[in-house]
């Protein structure tokens, strides 16, 4: 009993001593608390300064600390970042200067907290708030006041190595996150007179870069630097016969498109921009008021098909006129092919640029789409006349799909137009506006579709869509096969091209025409202009087309059996319906139609249907 009695309390003290031992390890080997004054960064540029920080838990002592910040030790920014760790750093306010060539920026922010703190990587980071104000900058003065702020996973290390070290030649270096998280509740600018910008939450995820072929730091500080340089000599953007010039400028340009291979934005989305602005369209005239909002942008993972960009929910409104749409959105588009093409360019002597393919230039273009866009245009009112109602354009959806480029140039290609409004004004002068409102046709309302694709195991390409409509009149639908379609189409020779083209068969075609009350209306409005009946006047185009189109494609049976639908459809408008293949395997090509000596011998090589229903 007894012995039980006194193993119990040494069993607890074994377990708290191996807990502590496990603690120790698990800290730095030492640990200090301290207080630092007065700390201030100069970047040129860039100045960082920081009156008071509080440090708890770091592994170096005050002055090892303080020398983290010290440029001047001849110690690298990597290596001293990478030695940064503590449990946490503290400061009740932060400001950053920024100076780009007349003006200056200042950013601060208040109650800075960071965490987890270890070889220069901060596991946690927060800002309370903070101000921001700007002087001497195209838009004058301004003053905005910042929201929350906060972090995750900021790797200050190897955003020092992007900023001053470069890849080894030859050498691709991986992306590695630099932001693993940043959300923002927002903020508000007031600009003055020229009115005032405030922007909702917004969230980052997954930000990353890699050390390129110069450090960012250098290139941004060249950037600065010739930007200045410019506006000090008064340099024209258009003055191109320098020549030194010309060789800066072309550095400069290789420069950026490294940098833009090595960044990945990741993933977010910005919510609620709200811009109330007062801009004079031309120096010297009243300013008018604009007001543009977006409820949503987002990019990455955030968007809609979970990559490129999207902007949702927006809309304008200025000087009498409105606009607005559902939503803009890209995916699948990359710039990467076009920066690719444009370094092989600018690494050639300028004698070689003339023979160029600039196919080598065009983005990977993948799909765009829009959906419901209004806009609202206000008309002016003639004098004594009352005022009219503003015109306004609509559109339902506009997409386009760009896929399997060879050369630039897609092999897949969709295109959707869905519900394009627009109203039928006699201010134009047309007589076909006139007659469309006489018919009763106020508005327009187009629709149209285009959906074709290369096969490259067949060399063919098939038409799988093409119509085009519009509501209450009549719609065409289509759809076809090109044979002899080899991949020397998309050739960046062009005389390659050219010859593949005309080598291209005709295979099949379907096509179909529906009636949708166009023909009924301008019979009508027809028989009206004429005083006529719409009965006569209809038989009258039902006979002229029959006797019309025998006299045109003659005798054949083919000709026959398309004279006899078409004249169905003049007399009774319905669906009108016309299949044709041709009697050759490998289709009817352009030099089967060269040598025919008269149209209608193209009647004896294709095999052809039709109907009126």
């Amino acid at each position: 009993m007894i012995t039980s009695t006194l193993r119990s309390p040494m069993r607890r003290l074994r377990i708290t001593a191996a807990a502590a031992f496990i603690l120790v390890l698990a800290q730095p080997s030492w640990a200090a608390d301290f207080q630092i004054d007065n700390i201030r960064l100069d970047l040129g540029a860039i100045v960082v300064a920081i009156p008071k920080v509080d440090v708890k838990g770091s592994s170096l002592e005050r002055e090892a600390f303080v020398s983290l910040f010290n440029g001047s030790t001849g110690e690298s920014a990597v290596a001293r970042t990478g030695r940064l760790t503590a449990s946490e750093i503290s400061a009740p306010e932060l400001t950053v200067e920024q100076v780009l060539g007349p003006q200056r920026q200042v950013t601060t922010y208040r109650d800075i907290r960071f965490s987890e703190i270890r070889d220069g990587k901060i596991g946690r980071g927060s800002a309370g708030g903070g101000a921001i104000s700007a002087t001497g900058g195209p838009t004058g003065a301004m003053k905005g006041e910042i929201k929350r702020i906060s972090f995750e996973a900021f790797d200050m290390h190897h955003l020092a190595r992007v900023l001053s070290e470069r890849a080894k030649p030859g050498v691709e270096e991986a992306m590695q996150p630099i932001f693993g998280r940043v959300d923002q509740d927002g903020y508000a600018i007031d600009l003055g007179q020229l009115g005032k910008i405030s922007l909702g939450k917004a969230t980052g995820r997954d930000f990353k870069m890699r050390v390129g072929d110069e450090p960012v730091g250098e290139l941004l500080s060249r950037i600065i630097a010739q930007a200045e340089a410019d506006q000090k000599a008064g340099i024209d953007s258009k003055d191109h016969s320098d020549p030194a010039r010309l060789e800066a400028d072309k550095r400069m340009a290789l420069s950026m498109f490294s940098l833009f291979d090595a960044i990945d934005y990741g993933s977010g989305e910005v919510r609620d921009m709200v811009m109330a602005l007062s801009v004079p369209p031309n120096p010297g005239e009243a300013p008018v008021a604009m007001d543009v909002r977006i409820a949503r942008m987002a990019y990455g993972e955030d968007a809609p098909a979970r990559s490129g960009y999207a902007v949702e929910g927006f809309s304008f409104a200025g000087a009498g006129a409105k606009a607005g749409f559902e939503s803009l959105s890209y995916s699948g588009f990359s710039l990467a092919p076009m920066f690719k093409g444009l370094k092989e360019v600018l690494a050639k002597p300028e004698t070689e640029i003339d023979s160029l393919d600039f196919r080598k230039l065009i983005p990977k273009l993948g799909t765009i789409r829009l959906a419901g866009l209004s806009v609202d245009v206000p008309q002016t009112a003639k004098p004594g006349q009352p005022a009219q109602a503003p015109i306004r354009v609509g559109l339902g959806t506009f997409e386009i799909a760009a896929a399997d480029q060879i050369n630039g140039i897609p092999t897949k290609l969709a295109l959707t137009i869905d519900k394009l409004t627009a109203p039928v004004s006699e201010a134009t002068g047309n007589p076909a506006a006139a007659d469309l409102i006489a018919m009763g046709y106020r508005a327009l309302d187009l629709s149209a579709k285009l959906d074709l694709a290369w096969d490259p195991a067949r060399n063919e390409l098939a038409i799988r869509t093409l119509s085009l409509g519009s509501g209450g009149m009549a719609q065409f639908e289509a759809s076809g096969t090109l044979g002899n379609v080899t991949k020397d189409l998309f050739s960046s020779d062009l005389a390659l091209a050219q010859v593949a083209a005309l080598g291209a068969t005709a295979r099949s075609l379907d096509a179909k025409l529906k009636n949708l009350g166009l023909l009924e209306k301008f019979i009508e409005n027809e028989a009206r202009k004429n005083k006529r009946k719409p009965d006569d006047l209809r038989r009258e185009y039902a006979m002229m087309a029959s006797l019309g189109l025998a006299a045109v494609l003659g005798p054949s049976d083919a000709a026959k059996t398309l004279t006899a639908a078409v004249s169905r459809f003049a007399a009774k408008p319905g669906t009108l319906t016309v299949q044709a293949n041709a009697k050759a395997t490998g289709g009817l090509g352009l030099a089967d139609v060269i040598t025919i000596t008269d149209p209608t011998e193209i009647f004896d090589k294709i095999d052809l249907k039709a109907n009126a229903e």
